[in-house]
């Protein structure tokens, strides 16, 4: 084949497959097996956006500004785009596990408000809960009012009718037993937050074999509890499907001081024995971030930065050096050449054996 028509393909599949390992040169099983094609050649794609120094989103950058490095040996980028216009493909994930009317309430205008922004003709939006089972509200779609008329369910889930600053109720103690919240209940009595669940089956029900960008949303008021996942599985699923993702934790009151709560959840999130919150990290691994969401009010501000991000995205790609796929973790690395900024990107991928058949 000319070198010409090569190149042609080659960019041809980076910028409509754009997977975690792209792959170009495609031949039909010469088995003649039903929908089954082979990987010939290995590409690496990995979507990533960048901060300056002052945090606001610089998205203006050329392709000479970046180096990229796996497993520390720098690599020669092949390809580079702003790829604002790529299909995008991304869910909001909503902890449900309360009774109080009003957050339900903040949590759907919020995420139909994130929907409006984010999700455009060519794009497509999802809705899961979590609680104590993982719940889809809609699944995959273009529609925003579909969309919105989905999360609005939510509103009719809550039992305890109120607003928030009726009947502050003390922030929890440490003891055996849980103080009594707004609703008269005890805090956090034998809440489930399966958010590591919801994470799992949003990505391989619905992400795992879609093309473009994709990533989940996720809106915790508390940690995870009695997932049958655990953070590395999530972790995992995330990575191999090169989902990023956005975790954002809820903190009411909005002032760690305060003396009062008013949600019915205590808001306490893992860290592990470094002290680093357990969901930032995974976050941060997967080109996401965790923002602290002060308070409810404050959830609709969240989501409309995240979905600027998601608009203002690069994507480099490059064929490793390495080339014995042992399905081994390989580490990535995006650095730019000028201090001062800082890059959101994934840390990395599977090398799985390029000969995997791909249905």
């Amino acid at each position: 084949m000319p070198r010409a028509i090569e190149v042609c393909l080659l960019v041809l599949a980076f910028s409509i497959l754009n997977v975690g390992l792209s792959a170009t040169g495609f031949a039909e099983d010469a088995a003649g097996q039903d929908n089954v094609i082979k990987k010939s050649v290995d590409l690496v794609s990995v979507y990533f956006t960048v901060r300056d120094k002052k945090k606001q989103l610089a998205s203006q950058l050329d392709q000479g500004e970046f180096r990229v490095l796996e497993d520390g040996k720098e690599q020669p980028i092949k390809f580079f785009a702003h790829h604002s216009d790529v299909v995008l493909n991304v869910g909001v994930l909503l902890d449900t596990g309360t009774s109080m009317a009003w957050i339900l309430n903040e949590e759907a205008t919020a995420t139909s408000m994130f929907m409006k922004h984010v999700v455009r003709p060519t794009d497509l939006g999802f809705i899961l809960s979590y609680h104590a089972r993982v719940d889809t509200l809609q699944v995959p779609t273009s529609d925003i009012a579909l969309l919105e008329e989905k999360v609005d369910e939510i509103r009719s889930w809550g039992t305890a009718v109120g607003i928030p600053d009726q009947a502050p109720a003390p922030r929890p103690f440490p003891g055996p037993t849980p103080p009594i919240g707004p609703t008269g209940q005890p805090y956090n009595r034998r809440r489930e937050a399966h958010l590591y669940d919801a994470i799992r089956v949003s990505t391989l029900r619905y992400l795992e074999h879609e093309v473009g960008r994709k990533a989940v949303v996720i809106v915790a008021m508390s940690g995870d509890s009695k997932s049958e996942s655990t953070l590395e599985d999530a972790l995992e699923v995330l990575l191999q499907n090169d989902v990023i993702a956005y975790v954002l934790q809820i903190y009411d009151p909005p002032r760690e001081r305060s003396r009062f709560d008013h949600c019915d959840v205590i808001h306490t999130y893992e860290r592990d024995k470094h002290g680093e919150e357990v969901l930032k990290k995974l976050a941060e691994a997967t080109g996401g971030r965790m923002l602290e969401v002060r308070g409810m009010d404050k959830l609709t501000t969240a989501l409309d930065e995240i979905s600027d991000e998601l608009h203002h995205q690069y994507s480099l790609g490059y064929y490793p050096e390495k080339q014995n796929w042992d399905g081994k973790f390989r580490k990535i690395q995006i650095v730019t050449q000028e201090q001062g900024y800082k890059v959101y990107a994934r840390k990395g991928y599977y090398a799985n054996p390029k000969d995997q058949a791909m249905r």
